[in-house]
C-alpha cells in the first residue's frame, strides 16, 4: 500500500491563513459516484458530475487535506500553450488540440475564481519564455516559429526590456505570450474544494484508499470506513504510475522549488517596482522557473530529481535549497542573501509518448491521470471531460482529447531507471548554459 507522505514544506500553503479540514470518511457510506483526488481533475470531475447529473450522489476524497499535495505544489501557472510550441510544425493540428483543450480549461477556471471570489491572486499577466544564452536564444527561435505557424500573439523582449519588466538583467531575450494566468497554487485549489456543493458532493479529506474492488459497483477501503460507489473517476495523478491500469506505462520525477519571504518596500523597489511577473526557462533542464507574486515573494523552481519511490531525502532537499539560493542571488545580486523561508518539492508525472491517462480501464471506472507537466489546465480539463464521458454527455473537446492516444509501454526496471537518469543527465549537460 502506498499513501502520500504529509510535510509542512510547501511554501504556497504556508503563507496562507490556517484552514480547516472536512472530516475524515468514518463508516459505511454508500454514494452513485466516487472521485479519488482532490487537486484540479478530481475537483473538476466531481463539480461536473454534479452539473450533470444534479440528483446523483457525488463523494469526492482526498489521501491529505486539500491543497497540500502536487495541486499546490507547482509554480502557479495557468498555461495555454502546448510546452512543444515549435517541436513539430509538421502537425499543427495536434497543436490546435492542444491549445484548445488548455483554453477550455482556463476558462473554466477564471469564470470559477471569479464567480466564487477565490482569493488566489488571479492574474492575467501572462509569461515569459527567456534565455540567457546563445543556446537558449536559439530555442526560443523555434518557439517564435511555432507561435507564428499558429497565429498566436506574442512580444519579442530584449534583454532590457526583460530587464525593465522583472528587475533582473541575467536574460539575453525573452518571449512574452499574453494567455498564461498566473496565481496562487494552494489558494486556488482550496477555494475550488471550497466552492463545491456540500448538498451534493460530499468531500472527505485526509482519507487515504488503503485498498478497493472493482465490479458491479465499486468498493474502497479507508482507514476509518468503506464507500460503495456504482461508478468511479480516478484522479490521482501523482500515484498514477501505481495504478494498475498504468503499471509500466507511466513514471513520476520530483521537482523542487523555493520561496522568499516577502520583499521590503526598498527591496521591491530595487526591482523597479514591477507588477507580478513569471519567466518559464528556454531550456528546462538547466534553467529556473521564476515568479513574483503579488505579495512580493520571488519562488524558484529547478532541480529535478527521479525517485522511484517517490521518496526524497534531507540532503536532496538540502541541495535544492543551496542550487536555488545561488540562483536567486545570481538574477537578483541587489537582494540580500538568504531570503528563502520554504523549500518543498512536488511530483509530476509522465508518459514516454506525452499521450495523458484518459481512459476507461475497466466498468464503471473512468480515469483523469498523467498530466504530463501541466496539471493545471490538463488536469482541469481532462477531469472535466472525464465526467461528460462518463455520463455520456456530448461535447466536441472530448474528440481533441481522444486524439492524443494513449500511454505508450515503458521498458522495464531496471532499464527504465537507467533510461531516465541518463537521459536526464544529457538533458542537464545540453542545457547547462542556461543555469
Amino acid at each position: 500500500m502506498r499513501l502520500p507522505h504529509n510535510d509542512t514544506t510547501n511554501g504556497w500553503a504556508n503563507a496562507l491563513p490556517p484552514r480547516s479540514a472536512n472530516p475524515a470518511l468514518s463508516g459505511d457510506h454508500r454514494t452513485d459516484w466516487l472521485v479519488i483526488g482532490a487537486g484540479y481533475a478530481g475537483i473538476a470531475a466531481a463539480r461536473r458530475l454534479a452539473q450533470n447529473e444534479p440528483d446523483a450522489a457525488i463523494t469526492l476524497i482526498d489521501a491529505r487535506a486539500v491543497g497540500e499535495g502536487a495541486s499546490a505544489r507547482n509554480s502557479g501557472f495557468v498555461i495555454d500553450l502546448p510546452h512543444n510550441v515549435g517541436a513539430d510544425l509538421n502537425d499543427p493540428e495536434a497543436q490546435y488540440r492542444a491549445l484548445r483543450l488548455a483554453r477550455a480549461a482556463t476558462q473554466e477556471l477564471d469564470t470559477l475564481a471569479k464567480a466564487h471570489k477565490i482569493d488566489c491572486q488571479w492574474s492575467a499577466q501572462g509569461q515569459m519564455m527567456a534565455a540567457k544564452s546563445a543556446q537558449g536564444a536559439a530555442v526560443l527561435d523555434g518557439f517564435v516559429a511555432g507561435l507564428d505557424a499558429l497565429g498566436e500573439a506574442y512580444t519579442d523582449m530584449d534583454a532590457a526590456a526583460v530587464s525593465a519588466r522583472t528587475g533582473t538583467s541575467y536574460y539575453r531575450r525573452a518571449i512574452h505570450t499574453p494567455g498564461t494566468i498566473l496565481m496562487q497554487p494552494a489558494a486556488l485549489v482550496r477555494g475550488l474544494a471550497d466552492s463545491l456543493s456540500g448538498n451534493q458532493v460530499h468531500l472527505f479529506e485526509n482519507t487515504p484508499v488503503t485498498h478497493i474492488t472493482y465490479g458491479d459497483q465499486i468498493v474502497a477501503q479507508t482507514p476509518n470506513g468503506t464507500i460503495t460507489a456504482d461508478k468511479a473517476i480516478i484522479a490521482v495523478n501523482g500515484f498514477a504510475p501505481h495504478l494498475d491500469a498504468y503499471k509500466g506505462k507511466l513514471f513520476s520525477l520530483q521537482l523542487f522549488c523555493s520561496m522568499t519571504r516577502p520583499l521590503t518596500d526598498e527591496e521591491h523597489q530595487s526591482l523597479g517596482s514591477p507588477a507580478d511577473w513569471g519567466i518559464v526557462p528556454a531550456m528546462a533542464f538547466g534553467g529556473a522557473t521564476i515568479r513574483y507574486t503579488k505579495d512580493r515573494r520571488l519562488t524558484m523552481r529547478s532541480q529535478f530529481r527521479y525517485r522511484a519511490s517517490g521518496k526524497l531525502t534531507e540532503a536532496d532537499y538540502t541541495a535544492a535549497r543551496t542550487l536555488q539560493a545561488q540562483q536567486i542571488k545570481s538574477r537578483f545580486p541587489q537582494l540580500p542573501p538568504d531570503m528563502i523561508t520554504d523549500t518543498w518539492a512536488g511530483q509530476i508525472t509522465l508518459s514516454q509518448n506525452f499521450a495523458p491517462g484518459f481512459g476507461q480501464p475497466r466498468k464503471n471506472v473512468f480515469t483523469a491521470v498523467c498530466q504530463n507537466g501541466v496539471g493545471v489546465t490538463k488536469g482541469t480539463i481532462s477531469g472535466l471531460l472525464a465526467a461528460d464521458r462518463a455520463t455520456g454527455r456530448d461535447n466536441p473537446l472530448l474528440a481533441d482529447m481522444l486524439a492524443l492516444g494513449e500511454p505508450s509501454t515503458l521498458p522495464p526496471r531496471p532499464f527504465l531507471d537507467l533510461g531516465v537518469w541518463a537521459k536526464m543527465k544529457w538533458w542537464e549537460h545540453q542545457h547547462r548554459f542556461e543555469a
